[in-house]
């Protein structure tokens, strides 16, 4: 039996990889069949991830605080830096100032997308990530 590194120094098989790529990929083909955008629940950030080795399931399937938390860490982080660099450091505002801020707009940014992503997956009737079967697609023996 082969076994992955992962970043987190967890060592992890190949038939768990293979069981997460499979539950993946019937994810995404229910997210495809529910006419839901491939950029809504495939983000380019979250493809970073996976080709990275991390095992991230689509944002659809994900609950409500931890989509909360990443969104909220993410666009506090990136908006705040750009609005530091673009606006607010030539305009001498104060860095208490520019974090309340950005932390005010990420918090907002957050909570609307953790919303969004709970009733997308409620409007369109998506199954829960634990209901995808856990067995790996089989894979073509050439002998």
């Amino acid at each position: 039996m082969r076994f992955l590194l992962r970043k987190n120094l967890s060592l992890i098989t190949r038939e768990q990889v293979m069981i997460f790529k499979s539950k993946l990929t019937k994810a995404h083909q229910e997210l495809e069949n529910a006419a839901i955008w491939p950029s809504n629940y495939n983000p380019p950030l979250l493809d970073l991830f996976r080709k990275l080795g991390y095992r991230i399931p689509p944002p659809h399937y994900r609950g409500f605080l931890i989509n909360f938390t990443s969104q909220t860490l993410f666009f506090t982080t990136i908006w705040g830096a750009i609005m530091w660099l673009l606006v607010w450091q030539t305009g001498y505002v104060p860095v208490y100032y520019a974090l309340l801020v950005s932390s005010s707009v990420g918090l907002f940014f957050g909570f609307s997308m953790a919303v969004y992503y709970k009733f997308s997956a409620a409007h369109h009737h998506l199954s829960d990530w634990s209901d995808f079967t856990e067995e790996p697609t089989p894979s073509v023996n050439k002998t």
